[in-house]
């Protein structure tokens, strides 16, 4: 089972919105949990309080956690974490398989540079599925992160963003994390 970052789409205001697709192959999981790492004072994140919107592969879900934390504790340096935490509600057809979307953000970047966007997995802040008798649980075998690089850009300025594979500037690429 994988989880990765892929962007989705980009704004004349220059916020990019990016999906978090999660790869089930035959586990069948009623939750998920995941942390996506972000550099302090690198973005803004659009709407901080509830960052995430749901996706489809788990939805109807009842979300337990959606925020913006700033300053956690044993979260990696220099980092701002958005957590997500979300799990089906009762009943024998819970359970879902296969790949998907299961929530995507949006972030305006604040700053030119090389940034990154990952997803972690520590012993604090585990990136895991919930399986589908409400119980037993799975970590991620693995997670992704995607790169920003942003070119000269005066903060609040918008440009075009460059959704090809091939690395430009402006563009995010998703690259697996080792």
């Amino acid at each position: 089972q994988t989880l990765e970052l892929r962007q989705v789409g980009a704004a004349d205001t220059g916020a990019l919105e990016i999906a978090v697709i999660a790869e089930l192959a035959d586990t069948r999981a009623s939750g998920i949990s995941f942390y996506v790492a972000i550099p302090e004072d690198a973005f803004a994140v659009i709407g901080a309080e509830r960052p995430f919107a749901q996706g489809p592969l788990l939805a109807p879900a009842v979300e337990f956690l959606n925020e913006t934390m700033a300053g956690a504790i044993g979260a990696p340096e220099g980092m701002v974490l958005l957590p997500y935490a979300a799990v089906r509600g009762p009943g024998a057809e819970r359970g879902r398989t296969g790949a998907g979307e299961v929530a995507r953000f949006a972030l305006r970047p604040l700053r030119s540079g090389p940034l990154a966007i990952s997803l972690i997995s520590t012993a604090i802040y585990e990136a895991k599925l919930v399986l589908d008798d409400g119980v037993g649980e799975r970590l991620f075998a693995g997670l992704g992160r995607l790169e920003w690089h942003a070119g000269g850009r005066e903060p609040g300025q918008s440009s075009p963003v460059d959704l090809s594979n091939a690395p430009a500037p402006g563009l995010l690429r998703e690259k697996s994390a080792a």
